[in-house]
């Protein structure tokens, strides 16, 4: 929802209205979508974890090889540039 979109860009991006709703994207670590645009709030997104509840940061991950291998025929496609996040589109 927004309020949770809201409270991770305040936590990742800053605390100013700027750095909540119009600071871009690809500023932010990680990158986090600005409230009202993010697929994770529209369900068709997830940032997966691993087992020990970390983001999925790398391809060489036991999580990522087997999302690789099997997120397809669940309809989930990776976006390339972040190896934790998957969505219904790639994007």
């Amino acid at each position: 929802n927004i309020e949770d979109q809201i409270s991770i860009r305040r936590e990742v991006c800053g605390p100013t209205d700027y750095d909540i709703w119009d600071k871009p994207s690809w500023e932010c670590s990680p990158p986090v979508a600005r409230p009202g645009r993010s697929m994770h709030e529209r369900g068709l997104a997830v940032d997966f974890t691993g087992p020990n509840g970390d983001l999925v940061r790398t391809r060489e991950s036991p999580t990522f090889k087997w999302l690789a291998a099997n997120a397809a025929r669940f309809g989930f496609y990776n976006l390339p540039s972040e190896p934790w996040h998957w969505s219904t589109t790639g994007t």
